[in-house]
């Protein structure tokens, strides 16, 4: 690997201070420069890869676009050294990266904007320039602190990043059919190996990253690689206001959009990403159209985040646990793309069905066609059917039919025993089975009307 030993100097300017953190592709250590004693962090390809043409190539222009910007929350490249190895001088951010951060649970709402919104305004900032991320990760948001003590989120790694424009002589930058990027945040057009990806692209990544950091899971998490491409093809996610009860819908509606299978249907840029989770909190803030593709429902047991493959990511740096410093980085060489798969035809997706369970027998019940169709309920109505149509009116309403059948048989023996003599006995047992009729209609009405699970016994 030929790794940097502390105290080397580079290009008579930086000193070596440590290892950060080291990759099969890249090297990361912390340095200091000799004259100003500032620290930085200095990213280095191994010295076998560094031999590459393609590999060298990539990691130059990664430099050369994050040089470009002047954003507080990108991380910056300073400048580049030649000696006695090639690296890029970066800001050094201490942090841990957003996956950390939020510890596999969703953020409060409030954090979670106040972490998400700067990411949107850093992305803003590179498609206006005419950059595309291609690979915005959890991983690449690295949580830092200003001067004063609040958070800063920082995007980073731009080493497979696009430009719209064509590259030199006229061609394009990335061939067609070419996969890159990380898989868990890649959009369909990437599955697909669209050679022609924009600022869209970032928009279905970002989507993604806001629905791991509100519900602390991984929106398109499979068993496989090939279930996961087909996920994102399709378009198959739980609900995240599923996954965490009392999600502001205006968050989840956001999430839903940016997640569209049709480019055409998220949020066309990130300014109007921000704007609607901005207004999040305002009086009377509608949230997003759902896009026309529903997505189907997938329920996943809370998975463990997966770790990254060499394979299926961009190699993009990530925090090195235990130091809370800049993340280490690793910058790919050329591999074969894994296979796509089999185009998914538009009317599959379509029909893709909104109250499908998969997994978890318990929830298949609660989506089932019968769970559907059951009445909404109306705890009055279930009340009023109760006091003038004697008991077992409203448990007919509710759709208790055994449980209403039962109460009104009773009531008329009740009843007719009560006018032939039976004496204030029979009228304090139909008086408290009457009372006792109207309780349960109205518990199981006011189940049903806020989408309570109702059990099997209840609806007897």
């Amino acid at each position: 690997m030929n790794l940097l030993q502390p105290g080397t100097e580079l290009d008579g300017r930086y000193e070596v201070i440590r290892l950060l953190g080291q990759g099969g592709m890249a090297a990361v250590y912390e340095v200091r420069h000799l004259a100003l004693h500032s620290t930085h962090a200095l990213k280095v390809l191994n010295a076998d890869l560094a031999r590459n043409d393609d590999i060298r190539g990539r990691f130059l222009a990664e430099g050369r676009i994050q040089a470009r910007f002047r954003h507080p929350h990108i991380v910056q490249v300073t400048e580049i050294v030649t000696t006695p190895v090639a690296g890029l001088v970066m800001d050094y951010i201490e942090g841990p990266t957003l996956g950390e951060f939020c510890r596999g649970q969703g953020l409060e709402p409030r954090v979670l904007l106040e972490v998400f919104l700067p990411v949107l305004d850093a992305m803003e900032e590179a498609h206006k320039r005419g950059v595309v991320h291609r690979d915005l990760k959890p991983d690449n948001i690295i949580i830092g602190k200003d001067n004063r003590g609040r958070l800063q989120p920082m995007v980073t790694d731009f080493g497979i990043a696009k430009m719209l424009e064509e590259g030199p002589g006229g061609k394009p930058r990335t061939q067609a059919g070419a996969r890159m990027g990380t898989l868990l945040y890649m959009s369909p057009e990437q599955i697909r190996g669209a050679g022609e990806v924009d600022a869209r692209t970032d928009i279905f990544a970002l989507g993604a990253i806001l629905y791991e950091a509100a519900t602390g899971r991984v929106a398109f998490h499979a068993s496989s690689d090939y279930d996961t491409m087909k996920n994102i093809v399709e378009g198959t996610y739980e609900p995240p206001e599923r996954v965490v009860g009392g999600l502001h819908p205006v968050i989840a509606g956001c999430i839903r959009k940016a997640l569209a299978v049709d480019p055409a249907e998220r949020f066309q840029d990130c300014a109007s990403f921000r704007e609607a989770l901005e207004n999040a909190f305002n009086a009377g803030a509608q949230a997003p159209q759902k896009p026309s593709r529903s997505y189907a429902v997938t329920q996943v047991e809370n998975p463990p985040a997966p770790a990254p493959e060499p394979d299926a990511s961009a190699f993009a740096p990530t925090y090195v646990p235990g130091t809370g410093r800049f993340p280490k980085g690793d910058t790919p060489p050329p591999a074969p793309a894994p296979p796509a798969p089999a185009p998914v035809a538009p009317a599959s997706i379509q029909h893709a069905p909104v109250n499908t369970v998969r997994v978890s027998p318990k929830d298949v019940a609660r989506a089932s066609p019968a769970a559907v169709s059951r009445p909404t309920g109306s705890p009055g109505v279930a009340v009023v059917l109760n006091l003038f149509c004697v008991s077992g009116g409203g448990q007919l309403y509710n759709g208790q039919t055994a449980k209403g059948v039962l109460g009104l048989i009773a009531s008329f023996f009740v009843l007719k025993n009560i006018i032939t003599g039976g004496g204030p006995g029979g009228a304090c047992l139909w008086l408290t089975w009457y009372i006792a009729f109207i309780v349960d209609a109205y518990r199981i009405a006011s189940k049903l009307q806020s989408g309570k699970r109702v059990g099997p016994w209840e609806l007897f």
